[in-house]
């Protein structure tokens, strides 16, 4: 599963998503964000970052 699908599933909104695209962020990545990077990125509701990073942690390898 992408960023993308994850991001619209949660309810982002399609600018925040291009922002994703466009700074590379990956599943991978999400762990090691803070809060301050997610709301630079437009994330700015905290229960949509808890289930942005429980989704990518979870994520089948």
């Amino acid at each position: 599963m992408d960023m993308d699908l994850i991001l619209g599933r949660l309810g982002v909104k399609e600018g925040v998503i291009r922002r994703f695209r466009q700074e590379k962020i990956t599943t991978d990545i999400i762990s090691l964000m803070s809060l301050y990077d997610c709301n630079c990125l437009g994330v700015n509701d905290k229960t949509t970052i808890m289930k942005m990073r429980v989704k990518c942690v979870l994520l089948p390898e």
